[in-house]
């Protein structure tokens, strides 16, 4: 149970293979490292995994670019012992990267002629 209220949506536990070596499974347990530091109001450790994710990065394109902006934002919220808006926004971009994941099932369109 984390140390502050967030939404219950988030507190379903999401089934995913850790001990799976492919990066999609190493970026969601740094995250998760994370999340619980940040649930635990543990500043170093909190750091520690925002730092890794930092670390992971390429900032060779605007979108790793954006990533290192809300990472940054997540270390400097920590030094002024705001804790609860880091973990809400880790845990929101593990949620997004672990959807984009899932395969989506192909629904057939029903309003497409047929010729």
């Amino acid at each position: 149970m984390p140390a502050f209220p967030t939404p219950a949506a988030s507190q379903l536990p999401i089934a995913y293979d850790r001990s799976a070596a492919d990066p999609l499974g190493r970026i969601l347990t740094a995250y998760d490292r994370a999340i619980r530091a940040c649930e635990s109001f543990d500043r170093r450790a909190s750091r520690e995994a925002i730092g890794t994710l930092r670390h992971a990065l390429e900032l060779d394109t605007p979108e790793a670019r954006s990533f290192d902006s809300l990472y940054k934002w997540c270390e400097e919220s920590v030094e002024r012992h705001d804790y609860v808006a880091p973990a809400r926004c880790l845990r929101t971009l593990r949620d997004a990267w672990h959807r984009a994941a899932q395969p989506r099932p192909i629904v057939p369109r029903a309003d497409l002629p047929v010729s």
